[in-house]
């Protein structure tokens, strides 16, 4: 994932770091990306909290976050080999989630990287809320870091018919067209899936549009679901790109999201390009 592009100016990554995990899949897969570049600017991020008794609660509070600020500060400097400077971040908050989504606005984070909760082709509920409330470009990583990236596939969408899902999908195509100029060694996909002939798109369109080969653009009767991991499985894909407009109030909390459904049947790892919705913008 070293290859993904954000512009000129400084590209801001957070690494989500596990209080509970010795290692840190998001932090190596975020050093991976930032290491050959000069444009990255790197924070971890690690929220622990637990109830705590005592005479002096507060006291204990503050000697427990500077235990883990220790900590952070050791799994940190595993990596200065690296040359990659990162600028840890320690808070001590109940809400892990509602920390998060606030460093990301007060920090202007371009992409949050979290190691995928739960079981490798299931969903835990605090990514399902992440997904839902995150501002920022969101990658999920389901498997170690260490495997090289070789196969991408982007999910599009030429069937899109308003303004924020034409938007997002101009913006996954065009990281898709990044990666394959970036990088000779990575082997792009792209995968269009429909219910009815109304919306099929035929796969030489798609091709020419992104730019790969014609054996790479797969079309496939189907929900979105159901068709995208399993063609990341049957080709092999490391990283799965797909976007999400971004839905507030009841119906982001009940409606189900098609980016939700389909991390919680995936083995890759997943990118999600966040479009905030021009409804959800109104009521802001």
């Amino acid at each position: 994932q070293e290859v993904i592009s954000m512009g000129t100016k400084k590209t801001r990554f957070l690494a989500v770091i596990d209080p509970t995990r010795t290692e840190q899949w998001a932090l190596q897969k975020a050093l991976r990306m930032a290491k050959k570049r000069d444009d990255i600017e790197l924070y971890a991020f690690l929220c622990p909290y637990y109830y705590v008794q005592g005479a002096d609660p507060s006291e204990l509070e503050a000697a427990e976050l500077r235990r883990h600020a220790m900590w952070l500060d050791e799994i940190v400097e595993r990596y200065t080999d690296l040359g990659v400077t990162v600028k840890p971040i320690v808070e001590w908050n109940e809400d892990w989630l509602e920390a998060l989504c606030d460093r990301v606005v007060e920090l202007q984070i371009d992409m949050v990287i979290k190691r995928a909760s739960g079981r490798p082709n299931s969903l835990a509920n605090s990514d399902r809320k992440l997904i839902r409330t995150l501002k920022s470009t969101l990658l999920l990583v389901k498997h170690d870091p260490a495997v090289e990236l070789r196969k991408v596939l982007v999910a599009v969408d030429f069937n899109a018919t308003d303004d924020d899902h034409r938007a997002l999908n101009d913006a996954t195509i065009e990281l898709g067209q990044q990666i394959l100029s970036l990088d000779d060694n990575i082997e792009l996909h792209a995968v269009s899936a429909y219910l009815d002939s109304d919306k099929f798109v035929h796969a030489p369109d798609i091709a020419k549009r992104m730019g790969i080969d014609r054996s790479s653009a797969h079309v496939h009767l189907g929900q979105a679901e159901e068709v995208i991991p399993g063609l990341a499985k049957r080709i092999g894909a490391e990283l799965v790109i797909i976007g999400n407009v971004g839905r507030h109030g009841l119906s982001g909390l009940t409606v189900g999201n098609t980016a939700e459904k389909i991390l919680a049947d995936i083995w890759s790892d997943v990118l999600i390009l966040v479009q905030e919705s021009k409804v959800a913008r109104a009521a802001a």
